[in-house]
């Protein structure tokens, strides 16, 4: 799931916001390659053993036949930043970091090691490889790891974004959820790096495009997961193929965006990946918890979305993940007496948890338009 939009205009609507015009270049004519560099690694580390096994776990990874990745001209490198959306405050370190891999044989090879797992399995619904976050004694090296491996994939993701003719404007729409990521760490940490390396395997791997409004990623329905399917109901069984949407947090839900979104979903699909028929599309967010009833007014964005879908499978708790959302707190670190109450969302998050209850994830389906014939909708 992605970051969900805040309620109507008062929301998380300061993600997105920042540009990168302006950006210079890093200095010296290029990022060179680590033809023979050191076997130590170069990466600074405040604790020594636990750098060397977190390198040892990604360096260890099953290999698999994919050309290894090659250093950017420093044009180059700015080139592939701009189309990831970063920030102008994270590219300093994204510089440094790889000009490091450079004179650093074993971050290297875990590099390189990681970009074989990021493109050996490229199936819907295929595991995202286990990449751990970085220890902390690595400070930005660590906290930009995976940034750096997400740049030197870039080319062979645009390949294979090439190869299934998708157009420019959606490429450019979906690659930039790297900034986006960027951010919000930014504001839950106070610092910057990325964790969410798992996530944006979905987009190199070219199973999650943005299409306005809304990400869509091919997927398949795993009705243990979710705690049931919603065959009964004319909705997807379990094994089926749906599109799973995600909602990304640089702006309100407003419902004419959304539509536009679905209705783009089905064309999108059937010509870019005309072999599996998506006929339904499903969610799973606390977006969807039916309790926003109780506290948001009856025409509020939230509300509208989650009109669009019939629910099914369990709820399990969702606590964290509508605080990290909704206040940018990590998960774990939220005291509600400190958190902003300055929007009827943020006022409704807090007041329900104060009161004794909790948040739940919810799932739920709806037919793709011009997904297919025999699908029912939500009633």
């Amino acid at each position: 799931m992605s970051e969900p939009s805040g309620e109507g205009t008062a929301g998380m609507s300061g993600l997105g916001d920042e540009g990168t015009a302006g950006m210079s270049e890093p200095s010296g004519d290029a990022v060179t390659g680590p033809s023979e560099p050191p076997h130590s690694t170069a990466l600074p580390q405040s604790d020594p053993a636990a750098g060397r096994r977190w390198l040892d776990l990604l360096r260890e990874q099953p290999a698999a036949p994919v050309p290894d990745p090659l250093l950017p001209s420093s044009a180059e490198l700015v080139r592939r930043l701009d189309l990831l959306a970063v920030p102008d405050q994270d590219r300093e370190p994204v510089y440094e970091g790889l000009s490091a891999l450079a004179h650093d044989r074993t971050g290297w090879e875990a590099v390189v090691r990681c970009h074989q797992r990021l493109f050996a399995d490229e199936e819907p619904g295929g595991p995202a490889p286990a990449w751990p976050d970085a220890p902390a004694g690595l400070g930005d090296a660590g906290r930009y790891f995976y940034v750096h491996l997400l740049v030197l994939a870039l080319p062979a993701a645009l390949t294979r974004q090439r190869a299934l003719g998708i157009p420019d404007d959606v490429v450019a729409a979906t690659f930039a959820d790297l900034g986006a990521k960027l951010r919000s760490y930014r504001l839950a940490h106070g610092t910057g790096g990325f964790d969410r390396q798992r996530w944006m395997v979905r987009h190199f791997r070219g199973t999650l495009h943005r299409l306005g409004r809304l990400q869509f990623e091919r997927g398949i329905l795993d009705a243990e997961a979710c705690g049931g399917d919603a065959e009964a109901a004319g909705g997807p069984a379990h094994g089926d193929p749906v599109l799973q949407v995600h909602i990304p947090g640089d702006g309100p839900l407003i419902p004419s965006g959304c539509d536009a979104s679905f209705a783009a979903a089905g064309p999108f699909h059937a010509r870019h990946f005309p072999g599996t028929p998506f006929r339904h599309a499903t969610c799973s967010s606390w977006l969807l918890d039916r309790q926003w009833a109780g506290h948001l007014p009856e025409g509020s964005n939230i509300l509208a979305f989650q009109r669009r879908f019939r629910p099914f499978g369990a709820l399990p708790e969702g606590d964290d993940d509508v605080l990290e959302f909704v206040f940018h707190t990590p998960p774990g670190q939220a005291a509600l007496d400190r958190l902003p109450q300055g929007t009827t969302l943020q006022r409704a998050v807090v007041d329900h948890l104060r009161s004794g209850g909790h948040w739940r994830m919810a799932h739920g389906w709806t037919p793709v338009p011009g997904g297919g014939d025999g699908a029912r909708g939500p009633r």
